[in-house]
């Protein structure tokens, strides 16, 4: 497959990814009784995905949210129970994707990345412990600094107000979810479609599984250092020479395009003092 052509499809995966998951919580809204505009609710997820890529243990995602739809007008004691829902919902399915996953692929992807992967790490033994390191060092500061700040004032909680959720958009968001994830997992195996002798798609799909949401688990900022020590060490199959270029446009499309998309709707949308107080883990009060 031509580059540019692979390039194009990943930034159509990349685009669908984030349409489909600002529909999600759009349907959720709507089911509460708080129908807002696509757009704004757009705005708002791509706000959040910004914030947690480029803030340790993602701790700026859920504030800058939450801030987005109080600028909406959706009242906070609803806010609050809504990502609540948002959120345990996605980590279901995702979690069942991993599950499933696991149980029909991992055998094989582990066969045929697993070796190499072990010879790599004997032989990047440093790497591996400054991430280690880096990844305390972070996870110690994150939480001297969430003790510092001090916890956030008690709020009142309109659990009955997102009854509504529950019923058709939480049956909605499952395929929704699933079709975001599916985008997602797409971009690294299309990416290695450029490669003369790419690895089988089910290694490169159980990898690009393992790498995107393995980030959720890792401290550092999305998953800086431990995302590129699996990459090198051969966790996404033989790439061959064409390694380097493959990880960097992977990146770009997973990462990079999230961000600059995210933080480019959100200044002139909330301000620039909105954005600093979610990367400090905080949402505006509106």
């Amino acid at each position: 497959m031509p580059l540019a052509t692979a390039v194009a499809l990943c930034l159509l995966l990349v685009a669908a990814d984030l349409a489909m998951r600002a529909l999600r919580i759009q349907l959720f809204l709507k089911g509460a009784g708080y129908p807002l505009p696509y757009r704004e609710v757009f705005v708002l997820n791509a706000f959040g995905d910004a914030a947690s890529v480029v803030t340790p243990l993602r701790i700026g995602g859920e504030p800058a949210r939450l801030g987005g739809m109080l600028f909406a007008g959706v009242p906070i004691a609803a806010a609050i129970p809504l990502l609540a829902v948002e959120v345990l919902s996605y980590s279901v399915v995702v979690a069942a994707a991993a599950f499933i996953a696991g149980l029909f692929y991992a055998p094989g992807w582990w066969r045929g990345v697993g070796p190499g992967i072990i010879e790599s790490v004997k032989w990047a033994i440093p790497w591996v412990v400054a991430v280690v390191v880096l990844s305390v060092g972070v996870w110690w500061v994150v939480r001297r600094r969430r003790r510092a700040l001090g916890k956030p004032p008690k709020q009142r909680i309109a659990w009955g107000s997102v009854r509504g959720a529950l019923g058709w958009p939480l049956a909605a968001s499952v395929p929704l979810t699933l079709l975001s994830v599916a985008c997602r997992v797409a971009v690294l195996p299309v990416l290695a479609q450029t490669l003369p002798a790419p690895p089988p798609v089910h290694v490169l799909a159980v990898s690009s599984f393992a790498l995107i949401y393995g980030q959720l688990f890792l401290p550092t900022p999305g998953g800086a250092g431990a995302i590129e020590l699996a990459f090198s060490s051969g966790a996404a199959g033989n790439l061959g020479g064409s390694l380097g270029t493959v990880f960097l446009l992977w990146r770009a499309c997973t990462t990079g395009i999230p961000v600059v998309v995210g933080f480019g709707l959100a200044i002139p949308r909330y301000g620039i003092a909105a954005v600093r107080l979610a990367l400090r883990g905080r949402h505006a009060q509106n």
